[in-house]
């Protein structure tokens, strides 16, 4: 059951995640010549770390003033400056130009992740948690494989340019119809001592329960769950951009096959994000190592069958599944971030953790541009072990949170 505002919330940040999937996926694109053609190897390694760089910079800074200035008000810097990225990108025939729209676009498709997870976090009933947080965080791997397949189907820039902006029109339009009426959270007013807003923004939901009350959370405890974090978002953030976005730009040259790379991964973990919703929700540590123990043999078994990988009849269903366990690890890390972190530094907190994979994310587009195949999936390989010795620690010593109250003292 949800009320008629929690509906607009979750529209709201479908759309938005939707939008940052296309905007995410568009510097890949550009990589392979879908926006300009030819792009020497240099240039295209600076247009995929234009969305490492950038959106992390954007999660920080949106995530800081989202705690400060309320999940609402964030929303209208972020629209502008996608917006006018995207319009930028669109009439992008150089590359300073592209570049301009790419940061603007990233930064701002960036600063939309905190407050719409924290909002998520805090105005959803205790029991669908979980499963919200998932599934429209999954809509960022929709947006991202509705672009690519429309990129698949047209066969000229112009077409591309002309898909690019009527998407994003669209979703901005239902972005602005939704926000218009969205609640803000009732747990960061009551957490800003606005007691008397929040009572009324609560009255506008159904909440179901306000869960287990934890106690105070130490220093220590906060520091435990901000490695834990780190890691697994290190080990499924950057393994997920490198076999999605950039292993067919530097192993695959051909624009056609690298948007069908594209297309067939996040065509997986589109569909993975539907069957992880109801898997998590009847708990996270046990969910957790079991995706991230998934996603290490899947790309063990990528590993030792690297001489055939030149075979798209047999990368692509690897790839498929791959990227599945991808997105299972994937909504650990959004379902457990705002759940670990207290309502008044949330958004700032999640900021931060995120700097970690995104930096790391960055290192790696660089690092592995002059790699062998082999070499560059050993490295996904190490990666996704990490991970799983992460959640492994996380399931013997960390805490469930299927059912607490996220208001921590």
């Amino acid at each position: 059951m949800l009320s008629r505002n929690q509906r607009f919330m979750l529209l709201s940040s479908s759309a938005s995640f939707t939008i940052w999937g296309i905007i995410a996926t568009i510097g890949p694109l550009a990589a392979s010549g879908a926006i300009i053609h030819a792009l020497p190897l240099k240039l295209k390694v600076i247009i995929l770390l234009i969305g490492p760089i950038f959106a992390p910079l954007g999660n920080f800074t949106m995530g800081l003033l989202t705690d400060i200035l309320g999940r609402k008000r964030v929303f209208i810097m972020t629209m502008s400056l996608y917006g006018i990225g995207v319009i930028i990108i669109a009439f992008s025939y150089v590359f300073y130009t592209l570049l301009i729209g790419l940061v603007l676009a990233e930064f701002g498709v960036g600063g939309e992740e905190m407050p719409s997870l924290s909002l998520i976090a805090e105005d959803s009933p205790l029991r669908s948690r979980a499963k919200w947080l998932t599934i429209v965080s999954d809509f960022n791997n929709i947006g991202s494989a509705i672009i690519t397949g429309l990129f698949l189907i047209v066969y000229t820039s112009i077409m591309d340019r002309y898909a690019l902006l009527v998407s994003a029109f669209i979703l901005i339009v239902i972005m602005v119809i939704a926000r218009v009426n969205l609640p803000e959270s009732f747990r960061w007013l009551n957490s800003r001592g606005r007691f008397d807003a929040a009572k009324v923004e609560e009255k506008k939901l159904y909440i179901d329960s306000n869960g287990t009350s934890t106690g105070k959370i130490s220093g220590g405890q906060y520091l435990g769950r901000f490695l834990f974090l780190a890691a697994i978002g290190i080990s499924q953030y950057i393994t997920f951009g490198l076999m999605a976005y950039v292993i067919g730009p530097y192993e695959f040259p051909s624009t056609y096959m690298d948007e069908m790379i594209i297309f067939v991964a996040l065509l997986g973990a589109s569909a993975a994000g539907f069957i992880a919703a109801p898997l998590i929700s009847r708990g996270r540590k046990v969910y957790t190592a079991y995706s991230y123990i998934g996603g290490f043999i899947s790309t063990l078994i990528i590993l030792f069958l690297v001489p055939y990988l030149r075979n798209m009849f047999i990368f692509l269903p690897l790839l498929f599944i791959n990227m599945m366990m991808s997105e299972f690890g994937w909504a650990s890390r959004t379902t457990l971030e705002p759940e670990l972190f207290p309502t008044r530094y949330r958004g700032t907190f999640m900021g931060i953790v995120r700097l970690a994979p995104m930096i790391g994310y960055a290192i790696s587009v660089d690092l592995t541009s002059t790699f062998t195949l082999y070499q560059f999936i050993l490295y996904n390989v190490i990666l996704w072990l990490l991970g799983a010795v992460a959640s492994v620690l996380w399931l013997i010593k960390g805490n469930e949170t299927r059912d607490i109250n996220i208001d921590y003292a």
